[in-house]
């Protein structure tokens, strides 16, 4: 049997973690692919102040439920401290498995050039420009080191993905 894992793939908006995270998740066998944005926008009036601790815990609940079915995890989130990870180590090392931790970045005029490019998603309110900034400066900010790092404008999407999955031994 093969030795299970949690992939976390952080970084600001705009560093790429959707695309990779998706690359990866159609790559890597019974593994389970949850995302913060995903879940909070099931909640249908979604209060960012209030509502962060209840998706996290939602997300938490989940990964406990597929890690105890054998299925491994690959968690896309833009984590903006340190300490918000923690559950998410907790929830490795509780079922003995392996972590790896991945921090995407660009420099700062090309995550909000990626940022202001995207579309608007149905039922989302639309991302402002004051609203990307405000989510920029406050990773910039509370900006940490974990894991290793790749800068995704010296690598494309795919040879990210690759370099994942050639540390995870696959």
């Amino acid at each position: 049997m093969k030795k299970q894992f949690v992939i976390i793939l952080e970084g600001p908006m705009g560093a790429g973690k959707t695309t990779i995270s998706h690359l990866l998740h159609s790559k890597l066998p019974r593994t389970a692919l949850l995302s913060m944005d995903k879940i909070k926008w099931i909640l249908s009036d979604f209060q960012r102040s209030e509502d962060y601790t209840l998706v996290s815990k939602v997300i938490i609940v989940m990964g406990e439920t597929f890690l105890e079915q054998g299925c491994n995890l690959l968690i896309e989130q833009a984590f903006w401290k340190k300490e918000y990870v923690q559950p998410y180590i907790d929830l490795a090392n509780k079922f003995k498995v392996d972590l790896y931790f991945y921090q995407l970045e660009a420099p700062m005029k090309i995550l909000k050039d990626r940022a202001k490019g995207r579309p608007d998603t149905p039922g989302k309110p639309p991302m402002t420009k004051k609203r990307i900034e405000e989510n920029l400066k406050k990773w910039q900010e509370n900006r940490y080191e974990l894991g290793k790092t790749f800068d995704t404008t010296k690598f494309s999407s795919e040879e990210i993905a690759q370099l994942i999955i050639k540390d995870l031994g696959l």
